[in-house]
């Protein structure tokens, strides 16, 4: 009987590990095809920090349906807004800043279609984004305070994330 319970044993052992092989050699299967397709990366593009005055957005190009993330480096007499335009001059997106009160603040959008903001097909995204920073802000040399408004661009490419390609499709207003 000890016998037969060692090869049962044995058996056991045996299959336990080709499983446990097999899930391994299919998890490594699926995180190469995950990570090839850049599922796993942060963004299409290599992070390419763009920086006027306090504030600094993660990238100069995106994809439709990224984020754009930007974050502020404020003195604390800094005070006034960041305003985010479209192509056609409207403003989409605005974060007010307080170096007294908040000294980094961070935020992030992301253009999508969207009847309320009249934004309908992605020719609305897809272009030359301003940012204009206005306010109370520090010189260039960081060593007096100016009101002479900032500017910054970006671009939103004619290309959607992998995997959302069909909800850039057609004009939402139209129904």
């Amino acid at each position: 009987m000890n016998l037969k319970r060692k090869k049962i044993l044995q058996n056991v052992k045996k299959t336990a590990g080709i499983a446990i092989g097999a899930a391994i050699i299919i998890a490594g299967i699926i995180a190469y095809q995950l990570i090839d397709t850049g599922f796993f990366e942060d963004g299409p593009f290599p992070e390419d920090l763009q920086t006027v005055g306090p504030l600094t957005i993660n990238n100069s190009k995106y994809m439709l349906g990224e984020n754009v993330f930007g974050w502020l480096s404020l003195h604390p007499l800094e005070d006034g807004e960041v305003s985010f335009y479209r192509p056609d001059g409207s403003l989409h997106y605005q974060v007010n800043f307080n170096g007294s009160l908040d000294p980094d603040p961070k935020f992030y959008f992301r253009a999508n279609l969207e009847q309320l903001w009249d934004i309908c097909t992605k020719d609305d995204v897809v272009g030359t984004w301003t940012v204009i920073i206005t306010g109370k802000t520090l010189t260039e040399d960081r060593k007096n305070l100016t009101v002479e408004p900032k500017e910054l661009t970006f671009q939103f490419l004619d290309k959607a994330l992998p995997g959302t390609e069909e909800r850039w499709k057609g004009n939402i207003c139209e129904n």
